[in-house]
């Protein structure tokens, strides 16, 4: 038995017992709750004016203690994480209490995709309810939540997608009149006329009334007075997804008379993708020069094959080109 590891180890023990019980024992420091004006000044990086400038205000707690000015820690931390012209030099980041209620103008631009002078324009017209910290106007997020549920034109990125994927599955006034090939006041007498009315299905997309594309099938085989525009009836326009390009191809066709100029469901004439990319038709040449997507030659006449623009264009989309 080795017996001088009992002792080391006995030793160890009885020295831990004698510093744990031991009235001079190291205690752990205090917590610190008051600070001086310097050192609250080197948090947040001011000079001697700002610093008592700030003391003078009343954003916190201050006390004269021991003859000298000093600052509650606790009151300046509150008063820190509720606001956001004031940044510490080593530290978390300001306003963390008021972000978690409140907008500034320039977050609500943001989420809008619109300006800040936009945002101003819609708090006078629309009255929407705002506050002032520190000089800088904020919008609770109740208020701005309150008034977002109001209206539909101005969407957050978020509900633009979802409105991108309603919009694929409805159509404009002005679209099913050409579709119909009829003025688009007729449109609006069809929708109110209780012979048919019932077949239509309207929702608002940005302030404007649009029909689904289901309740306008219904309506085309539930009666038989109207009908589609004879530019339709070929098969393969009538069953194109993209009412826009439909609508290009209609034109083209009234235009020419002849469905070669047009493209099919597989390929797109190089105008069709300079219509879809909204570009002119020499940027459709360079890109297919610079090896974006790749064009076949059908015959004598040049086409772009469809899906693969469509994915590349997407893809362009996503990335905010």
């Amino acid at each position: 038995m080795n017996y001088d590891i009992i002792e080391a180890t006995s030793f160890e023990e009885v020295l831990s017992e004698i510093e744990e019980n031991s009235k001079y024992k190291r205690l752990p420091p205090k917590e610190k709750n008051w600070m001086t004006v310097p050192e609250m000044g080197n948090l947040l990086g001011l000079k001697k004016t700002g610093r008592y400038w700030l003391v003078q205000k009343n954003y916190f707690e201050c006390r004269e203690i021991a003859g000298q000015m000093r600052v509650n820690i606790a009151s300046f931390e509150k008063w820190y994480a509720n606001q956001v012209k004031y940044h510490k030099v080593n530290g978390e980041e300001p306003g963390k209490n008021l972000k978690k209620w409140s907008y500034s103008i320039s977050e609500v631009a943001k989420m809008l995709g619109i300006s800040e002078t936009t945002v101003y324009d819609l708090i006078r017209r629309d009255g929407i309810k705002t506050v002032t910290v520190d000089y800088w106007i904020r919008i609770p997020k109740k208020s701005f939540q309150e008034w977002y549920e109001k209206q539909s034109k101005y969407r957050t990125q978020k509900d633009r997608e979802k409105d991108k994927e309603l919009e694929g599955a409805t159509i404009t006034m002005p679209e099913m009149a050409r579709l119909l090939g009829i003025p688009r006041r007729q449109v609006y007498e069809i929708l109110k006329n209780s012979k048919y009315s019932h077949f239509f299905e309207t929702i608002e997309i940005a302030e404007k009334k649009r029909i689904t594309k289901e309740s306008f099938q219904k309506f085309l085989d539930g009666q038989d007075h109207y009908k589609l525009d004879p530019a339709n009836d070929y098969e393969e326009l009538s069953m194109e997804q993209n009412f826009s390009l439909a609508n290009y191809r209609r034109k083209k066709l009234a235009k020419t008379g002849d469905r070669s100029k047009n493209g099919n469901l597989g390929y797109l004439t190089f105008d069709e993708a300079a219509f879809l990319a909204k570009v002119s038709r020499g940027m459709i040449y360079k890109w297919i020069d610079d090896g974006k997507f790749s064009s076949v030659k059908i015959g004598y006449i040049s086409r772009v094959k469809r899906d693969e623009f469509e994915a590349w264009l997407k893809e362009r989309e996503r990335k905010g080109n």
